[in-house]
């Protein structure tokens, strides 16, 4: 009888698109390792991205993956856009400006069925904005968090 295991479920990169005083674009990208013999779902993948604001955390945008079939012995990277459009972007410019980066913050629940058990896993992961990604945006040499 064969051993299967919990996929493993990631925030592989979060990649800066665009930044304007209006919004941020990001492009988050799940991936998720399936090393099991047969094939799991990914039902949903919902997360928020935080960015510090006085201290604390405060969502700017959220995300989903929706739902995608993972082949058995397998990785398999989902890229989401998303574009945050409200007032703690504002803040979270002011602070890039007068430090010279951001810190964005993306957490989420991937919720996957295997066989016939539907689990959820949490993530999370923090990665810098610089100004140096966004001199890169400008001049056409896109950086990576």
């Amino acid at each position: 009888m064969p051993v299967f295991s919990d996929p493993v479920i990631t925030l592989e990169r979060v990649s800066l698109r665009r930044v304007s005083l209006s919004n941020l674009d990001l492009e988050v990208t799940i991936r998720v390792e399936n090393n099991n013999p047969v094939g799991v779902t990914l039902k949903e993948c919902p997360f928020m991205v935080l960015c510090k604001k006085e201290g604390n955390n405060r969502q700017i945008a959220t995300g989903n993956t929706g739902s995608a079939k993972i082949a058995a012995r397998s990785v398999t990277r989902l890229n989401v856009p998303v574009t945050s459009h409200n007032a703690t972007l504002a803040g979270a410019l002011v602070s890039f400006v007068t430090k010279g980066g951001i810190e964005v913050t993306i957490e989420g629940n991937a919720v996957v069925k295997f066989l016939m058990v539907t689990k959820t896993f949490p993530f999370a992961r923090t990665v810098p904005v610089t100004i140096a990604q966004v001199a890169g945006i400008v001049t056409g040499q896109k950086k990576d968090g």
